[in-house]
Formats: structure tokens, sequence, C-alpha cells
């Protein structure tokens, strides 16, 4: 059915398209949200644009629908949107919403997606143990889902407490304290994200870099090769500590823009996070470690593909 609209919001975008089928969908659109002052308006100038209708609309964000959604922005500040879900639905006058939090719904694109692709970038050295699948997306928030044939499963995803090892981590931790809210805890997300990125940057360089467009801060960190090493090494860590304790060895498939960026503009370093991934450690541990792929999803909108798979 072509009437179903999908929707993927994110901290910094909100991404929309038609559904064609499963595993296909057309029209993609994305916006800025800082550039609206409702969620409603968003959706109105998708549809205004495409000038389609819809019935039916298949929602992905951060936060699940308990009351009103609030949208976090990280760039207008908290509780920038409150989406009613009763609320938008009558507004459209749509027959159903369908939500999905947005890690659960790139977990479904993950297996709906070809294997074209997917790009390996660490191979594993010993025989998979088994073919359970992780996903790391990495963009202005930090999430992974568990994936197997059989099932999608979600976390709190990037809010778990923060693995240093080395001087240089604990310099960029401190850091990072500094700056922080001191009400609330350091986070692993607070390194592997969009803004921890651009911390560990400010952290080396001693400079601010939040006029920068992304544009201009890629191509600024060309010049700051110490910065996208500790972030590699922090991924590594996020990465071997999801592995380690879920026993998931299937493979690990990263996503989301700023690995995206980093990737496009040359500059990931994947020794730094192999590192960190796959570190010496007693043999039956090496050899598990040492079993998990790393691998670089290629299609840039994984939520949007999951939720074509939906009924």
């Amino acid at each position: 059915m072509s009437n179903i609209l999908l929707c993927d919001m994110g901290g910094t975008h909100a991404r929309f398209a038609r559904y064609i089928k499963q595993g296909e969908y057309a029209g993609f659109k994305k916006y800025r949200l800082n550039d609206f002052s409702s969620f409603e308006d968003i959706v109105q100038t998708y549809i205004n644009e495409t000038q389609k209708t819809y019935h039916l609309f298949y929602f992905a964000t951060a936060l699940m629908p308990v009351g009103p959604i609030i949208g976090y922005n990280k760039f207008k500040g908290e509780h920038a949107y409150k989406i009613n879900m009763d609320a938008l639905q009558s507004h459209f006058n749509w027959n159903k919403i369908i939500h999905k939090m947005d890690s659960e719904a790139g977990g479904l694109g993950l297996r709906a997606l070809d294997k074209d692709r997917i790009k390996e970038i660490l191979s594993n050295t010993t025989p998979p143990i088994n073919d359970r699948k992780i996903l790391i997306s990495i963009g202005t928030g930090a999430l992974h889902a568990l994936v197997t044939d059989d099932f999608v499963s979600t976390f709190t995803d990037g809010h778990s407490l923060p693995t240093t090892v080395t001087e240089d981590q604990r310099k960029i931790e401190t850091f990072i304290r500094n700056r922080k809210d001191k009400n609330l805890s350091l986070i692993m997300e607070d390194f592997v994200s969009g803004r921890g990125l651009r911390a560990i940057a400010e952290c080396i360089s001693g400079q601010s870099n939040t006029h920068l467009s992304p544009d201009d801060f890629m191509q600024d960190l060309k010049n700051n090769p110490e910065t996208i090493r500790l972030f590699f090494e922090f991924l590594g860590l996020y990465a071997h500590n999801i592995v380690s304790v879920t026993g998931f060895y299937g493979g690990i498939y990263l996503t989301g823009g700023v690995i995206d960026n980093l990737i496009k503009h040359d500059l990931a370093n994947w020794d730094a996070f192999e590192t960190y991934f796959r570190p010496p450690m007693l043999p039956v541990v090496n050899d598990r470690l040492n079993s998990t792929s790393v691998n670089y999803v290629l299609h840039n909108e994984l939520p949007l593909l999951g939720l074509t798979t939906l009924p």
C-alpha cells in the first residue's frame, strides 16, 4: 500500500518516505528539526511537497509513546517537541499509528538489508560462534540493537557508564565531566556521538568548534588525527563491552550519520578501534572476539527500511 507514511525522527533530523512494498520505499526527504516549530509542521511540509494522501503512519523515534512523546532536540534544548500520538492521529485523520523505537526499526532494517549493502571492515579470524548480530548507530546520539532471525532487542543504548583505559582517554573523560551537569552521570553517548566527537576535538585542540558546520568540522578534523584516534578507541570500547556482555558474536554492524561522515571524509581509524575492540585477553575470550567481524552498513536509512517490514 502506498498510503503508508514512514518517519524516522532523530535528535537532529526527521526523515520521511512513503511505503512501496516490504524492503522498499520512495520519496525520501530529510528535514532539520530546528527549522520547524512543531512536529505537525514537519509532517505537513512533507505531505505538501509530495502531494500524497496517507492513512497509516509508521513512526520510529528514540522515545516510547507513554503519554506525550518529548522529542529531545540537542540543538534547541530538551523538550523542544511534544508529540501526542492521539492528537497527531486526529490532526491528520490517520487510521492508525504504529510506533517503534529507532533502534528496533534499525535492527529490522538490518535483517531486511541486501548483503551487497554491507562492507566488511575487520574480518573475523576464527570461525563465527553464532549468527547473532549487533547494530551500532552513532549519530546525534548512540544506540544499539541485538538482531537475530527471530527477534530484535533494544536497550538504553549509549546510556551505559563509560569505560576508560589510558591516560589519554581519562583526560577526555575529565574534560567532558567538567562540562556536564554534575547531577547527571557520564555515559558512553557523551563520547561516541556527534557531540562526543566535537568534545574530544575541543579537548585536543583547545579550540571551540561549535561554530563549524558538519562539513567544515570534518575538514578541520583532517588536521587533528588525535581526535580521530581517541574517538575510535572509545567506539572500540563501546563495541567490546556490548559483545562481551551479550555474547552476540555474529558481527558488529556500524551505521549512523557520524560514522557515515567520518568514512566519507576518509577519517576512520580502524586500527585504533580494533585495539580496544579486541584487546589481549584470555584465549577463550580472544577466540570469541576474533570470531566477530566488523562491518559498515552502506544503506543510510536503516530505520525507514525496517519500518517497511511491519505488517
